[in-house]
């Protein structure tokens, strides 16, 4: 090893990969300060010019911007050393960056999969989870959005409005050159996104389950493949190696090239029985254009087709899968924002959209989760 690799006292550049680890782990995956998820490891005191060792005590992580603050001494060591303590990736629960891939024709690769100018390239169970959607900025026509879900049915990451997001939990969370990657010690690789600036948004490895199914990318070349999360890897359905186009239409309906399953659904009673409970104690449940759509009777939804598709707590209204949607207000199901708290993403109709500040009521239409 070139001897310039090492400082005066021998100490290697090169950092194990544990220790990388540790030091990640400890900074929430994230730049101390700001929480992005580009980052460079630190040498807070010593500096590595006078270190023995790598030592995750003494060490964090920085993103580009703050690193060279730091070594320009805009930001002091203490400073440093004080955001170690209370890291800013902790205190928010999620890890950042913006992506700046290519977005003016919708495209996106999923392993050997292309899709360009589609809105919805996969929904599973009803709900939305790639999707690109118009952009008010005439230099970037559309926005990219996706939810990830790890091996659990737990959200692990989101890409809100080209924001990537990555929840802290258990899994490492890496960002390295145009990699970005979430690995589980006991399920792998659960996803990994290359983010080559002005190319399109590729996802090489995904591992994502979602109620009773999950969507599976091994690599690169390899096929979508889908199925019950009770299936092996090499008995699910494979899909891959073409190239769909659309002509990206707004429309009120959810539209894409993969959809699993439908909105999760139970047949609780018989359709007669269930439609006199109907008549006798249902409040309608509307669209935003007016259309009713379902019924709440008591603290349970049921569809058109008198099957029980939702339960309501309070004013929350949760999916069969248990998932919050919304809330059940003046007989509509919505929200006020175009994102949950906790970052992910909310997919909009585009007629809901468009006609959002000419209702009454300006939140955002939720109801086609439930139909």
């Amino acid at each position: 090893m070139n001897s310039k690799s090492k400082n005066k006292h021998g100490l290697s550049r090169y950092i194990k990969s544990s220790v990388k680890e540790q030091i990640r782990r400890d900074a929430g995956f994230g730049c101390v300060f700001c929480g992005c998820v580009l980052v460079e490891y630190e040498h807070i005191e010593p500096e590595y010019h006078e270190a023995k060792a790598h030592d995750p005590e003494k060490m964090t992580i920085l993103c580009p911007t703050c690193h060279d603050k730091v070594t320009k001494k805009i930001i002091s060591k203490k400073k440093v050393l004080a955001a170690k303590e209370n890291p800013k990736a902790l205190q928010n629960g999620y890890v950042n960056d913006t992506l700046l891939v290519a977005t003016e024709f919708a495209e996106l690769l999923i392993g050997n999969v292309r899709t360009r100018m589609i809105g919805v390239p996969i929904s599973l169970y009803g709900k939305p989870l790639f999707w690109f959607e118009p952009s008010e900025n005439e230099d970037e026509p559309y926005k990219i959005c996706c939810i990830f879900y790890g091996a659990e049915g737990k959200p692990i990451a989101f890409i809100n409005r080209n924001e990537y997001i990555a929840l802290i939990g258990k899994q490492d969370v890496v960002s390295k050159g145009t990699t970005l990657s979430i690995t589980d010690k006991k399920y792998g690789c659960l996803l990994e996104l290359c983010r080559t600036g002005d190319e399109p948004l590729h996802i090489k490895r995904l591992f994502t389950q979602f109620h009773k199914g999950k969507v599976v990318v091994e690599g690169e070349n390899s096929p979508i493949l889908f199925g019950g999360i009770d299936k092996p890897n090499d008995q699910l359905v494979g899909w891959g190696n073409v190239t769909v186009k659309g002509q990206y239409i707004p429309s009120h309906r959810i539209q894409g090239i993969l959809s699993l399953g439908g909105v999760p659904q139970e047949k609780l009673f018989t359709p007669l029985f269930t439609s006199l409970l109907v008549a006798r104690d249902g409040n309608p449940i509307y669209k935003f254009d007016g259309e009713c759509v379902a019924w709440n009777v008591g603290n349970r939804i049921f569809n058109k087709k008198y099957n029980l598709v939702g339960v309501t707590d309070g004013g929350n209204v949760n999916s069969l899968s248990n998932e919050f949607i919304g809330y059940l207000d003046d007989n509509y199901i919505g929200y006020p924002e175009d994102q949950y708290m906790n970052g992910e993403p909310i997919y909009i109709t585009p007629n809901d959209r468009n006609s959002r500040y000419a209702r009454m009521y300006s939140r955002y239409d939720l109801s086609y989760r439930l139909v």
